[in-house]
């Protein structure tokens, strides 16, 4: 397997081949996550969270093309397995919402360390894995001000699940 490339260091195929980690691992944690809702009766949220898992694999994607395009060839990494059991939908939501946060923190550093070694189309990458962010966090946070302004109540939250199946459409 070849491990060196004129245009992306040592540490750099580290960092990408992280990303195509953790995004692989968001998925299998928002599949467990819709598993859960599912098994749970809720639906709608189910579709929502295997849709967000579908998207995780494209953004291991990106990562990966960009190794590839530099010959190297990407890791397919072990995952741990995620967390299988959750309180309530709100559990779920507030467990994406910090999920995010610490994916947002990896994106970061990516573009940070791809933009001190003047690595331009990593930094452009970087840059999009950080936009994807943004989305993501505000996507959560959408749900997390919904929970806040109609509560948990049992007939709230089957409001909640029915129009996070409409999200998913």
């Amino acid at each position: 397997m070849k491990t060196k490339s004129e245009f992306l260091s040592e540490a750099m195929v580290k960092l990408l081949n992280y990303r195509v980690e953790q995004e692989e691992y968001s998925s299998r944690i928002y599949l467990a996550m819709s598993t859960w809702l599912d098994d749970k009766g809720f639906v709608g949220a189910a579709k929502l969270f295997k849709q967000y898992s579908d998207e995780e694999l494209v953004h291991a994607d990106k990562a990966k093309k960009m190794l590839l395009a530099n010959g190297i060839r990407p890791i397919t990494p072990a995952l741990k397995q995620p967390k299988q059991d959750f309180i309530s939908l709100p559990d779920v939501i507030l467990a994406a919402l910090e999920h995010e946060k610490e994916i947002t923190t990896q994106c970061y550093a990516l573009t940070k360390a791809a933009h001190t070694e003047e690595n331009f189309m990593v930094v452009e990458l970087g840059l999009w894995f950080c936009k994807e962010q943004a989305e993501e966090l505000s996507k959560v946070q959408y749900l997390i001000g919904r929970l806040e302004a109609f509560g948990e109540e049992s007939i709230m939250l089957r409001e909640l699940d029915e129009e996070m199946g409409e999200l998913a459409d």
